[in-house]
């Protein structure tokens, strides 16, 4: 079955290096564990599917028994496992974990079984034991239930006899008409129907009757999955097509499993997450096909297609660049270059489980006060992949973008520094967020630079070597061991942290180098030292972050900040010093903001880009609703000052 083989295929292609996958971000984080164990058995059931290729059932051999083996190497100390390590363990965490160890023969900790059967009460198994403190979240669920059942069956200590007992008991009494069951984690009904299923199934069927009818196919790839699962389980027939029509070019299906996670108390509002990367949607679509549709006719593969927003987004380039005086057909080329992969359909975003660039949007426009010229920065390669494919595949699309624009040389003369920051060898976690991005400046005089910004993983890795990394990439970009610059470095490493490196390449082979700090707020006294430090005028005033009637010094001092250092080569000279403040929440609304940011450009320079590019913006954003406005920068180069102004175009993209 070539839907199925797909879906391995794809599972695999993001399972990270160590054997772990991640998906859903809540406010503790993405999960791991959780995500592993029920992603690690859906291909352990693979494995075991006679009417699959070998090679298709090795492969999911393989990616099983990697999960299965990170998931021993994580094993906490109450012997059982959690949504992630940061967290306390819970039952169904653990019973996905225990049902892949059984799937693959594997030794069952009996610390895990312990755990799950002292989560059974009453009325079924409680996710978290600790009733006094997690409170709603110690309620018995049919889903957790069924799957702490169907892990303790698995793993050999409850017998078939056992299983149907505790179905009965415990399961059996939480159906609501017309058959299904629901539970407070899940925004539909499908996940808790299916696992409260395969329990009866598992048992033998007994003590329902009727037979669970299935309500109509929800509208989402994850509920449709879930419906063809359970409708499947009852013993009757069901279409497979519509989701083989859902799966993507590339094997996986969108994201769209929707996880809830109440408040405890029961008083608060519920937070929501979906899968962002698709994967616990694709490893339910392939448990789903592999009991439903073993003989299923394959559909061909889809080939991949531009998304609606990324189509959105082509036009707003090539308004903004018509707009801008710059050819709008060569701008739209290279954004689409850049875009192939992060913008194919269908798109992710926003999400800010994979990007921090824009507030989760995969595009960032900016303005200076100088001559009009098109900027933005992009997502870039797939965006679904794990940290290191993922990053590979931006460095693709930077290198095609590179060719497209005639900078061939300086792609080639860049790639040993990007090398040194995108390093196979180092252990980056899957909820890596950003890597690497592209960037464009396009003056309407012809002179275009293509930007590359490297994470220094200074929180991804928290290793200390966040500065060393970019050392030994500005090292390889030719700034001599005995260049100025690493004075202002060491002041910086010693006020905030080393956040990025920016390299630029032009024609001819040219390279430029910027270094990125961020610090927890404006410190005149530090800019006046480092502008020392690189020999210009110790004088902060150029670099204050004010705009009248938007934001003031006093406000900028109690809110993150950034110092960004440009780096002449080979000179190893700093050339000129930026400061970088965040707007504050749009209290006004973004009209006014944009009035009075538009007036302040004014005065310092030329408005033009800023009035261009916010015409075409600001329909985008329901007045106080979200950041249109997301940053500015000040830059001094001792004897000219430019400001910055970065703004988020809406998503979908514009008409």
């Amino acid at each position: 079955m070539l839907a199925a083989a797909r879906a391995v295929e794809y599972l695999r292609r993001l399972q990270h290096p160590r054997g772990s996958w991640s998906d859903f971000m809540v406010a503790v984080g993405t999960s791991d564990a959780w995500v592993t164990g029920y992603t690690g058995t859906a291909l352990a059931t693979a494995a075991a599917a006679d009417h699959l290729d070998p090679a298709v059932r090795k492969a999911a051999a393989e990616g099983a028994d990697a999960a299965a083996d990170w998931l021993l190497s994580v094993l906490g100390p109450r012997g059982a496992w959690g949504y992630h390590a940061g967290v306390a363990p819970d039952a169904d965490s653990t019973a996905w974990a225990v049902r892949l160890l059984a799937a693959r023969g594997r030794a069952v900790p009996q610390s895990a079984l312990t755990f799950l059967a002292a989560h059974e009460s009453d009325g079924g198994y409680r996710t978290y034991n600790d009733v006094s403190r997690t409170r709603r979240w110690s309620q018995p669920t049919p889903d957790v239930t069924a799957t702490a059942l169907l892990a303790r069956h698995e793993a050999g200590q409850l017998d078939r006899a056992a299983l149907a007992g505790a179905f009965v008991r415990l399961i059996a009494p939480w159906q609501r008409p017309p058959g299904r069951w629901t539970s407070i984690w899940w925004a539909e009904d499908g996940y808790a129907t299916t696992t409260a299923l395969e329990a009866w199934v598992a048992a033998g069927r007994p003590g329902l009757t009727p037979v669970p009818a299935p309500v109509r196919p929800p509208q989402t790839a994850f509920g449709h999955a879930l419906w063809l699962h359970s409708l499947t389980l009852t013993g009757a027939a069901a279409d497979p097509l519509p989701l083989l029509d859902a799966q993507r070019p590339g094997g996986g299906w969108s994201g769209d499993a929707e996880l809830l996670v109440p408040d405890p108390s029961g008083g608060g509002l519920t937070e929501r997450s979906i899968d962002a990367r698709g994967i616990f949607t694709t490893a339910t679509a392939l448990r789903a096909l592999l009991v439903a549709a073993p003989a299923a006719d394959d559909r061909p593969p889809a080939q991949p297609q531009r998304s609606d927003a990324g189509l959105g987004y082509d036009r707003l380039i090539a308004t903004v660049a018509a707009d801008l005086g710059i050819d709008p057909d060569r701008s739209v080329r290279v954004f689409r270059e850049l875009t192939r992969e992060s913008l194919a359909a269908p798109v992710p975003w926003p999400t800010a489980q994979l990007s921090g660039l824009a507030g989760g949007l995969p595009v960032e426009l900016s303005v200076t006060d100088g001559p009009p010229s098109l900027r933005y920065t992009v997502e870039v390669g797939d965006p679904v992949l794990p940290a290191f494919p993922r990053a590979v595949s931006g460095l693709y699309a930077i290198g095609r973008a590179a060719e497209l624009l005639g900078f061939g040389e300086s792609w080639a003369r860049a790639r040993p520094a990007i090398e040194a920051m995108v390093d196979p060898s180092l252990p980056v976690p899957e909820g890596c967020r950003f890597w690497v991005w592209a960037g464009v400046d396009a003056e309407a005089s012809g002179g275009e630079v293509l930007k590359i910004y490297l994470s220094a993983l200074h929180h991804d890795l928290a290793d200390g070597r966040a500065f060393h990394r970019v050392a030994t990439a500005l090292q390889r970009l030719g700034m001599p061991a005995s260049a100025p610059a690493p004075a202002a470095f060491a002041r910086l490493e010693s006020a905030g942290f080393c956040q990025e490196l920016g390299i630029g390449l032009g024609r001819g082979g040219r390279l430029g180098a910027k270094v990125y700090y961020e610090l927890p707020g404006w410190r005149p006294d530090l800019v006046a030292a480092v502008l020392t430090d690189a020999g210009l005028p110790a004088d902060p005033s150029p670099l204050v972050p004010r705009i009248p009637g938007v934001l003031t010094e006093e406000v900028a001092a109690s809110h993150r900040a950034g110092i960004m250092l440009r780096v002449g080569l080979p000179s190893g000279a700093v050339t000129e010093v930026s400061s970088a403040s965040a707007f504050m929440r749009p209290m006004i609304g973004h009209t006014e903001i944009a009035r009075r940011v538009g007036d302040w450009l004014g005065s310092t320079g030329d408005r033009r880009a800023f009035d261009a590019v916010a015409r075409r913006l600001l329909p985008g954003w329901p007045d106080k609703v979200g950041r249109l406005h997301s940053m500015f920068t000040r830059a001094y180069s001792g004897d000219s000052a430019r400001t910055t102004v970065y703004l988020r175009p809406g998503f979908p993209a514009l008409d």
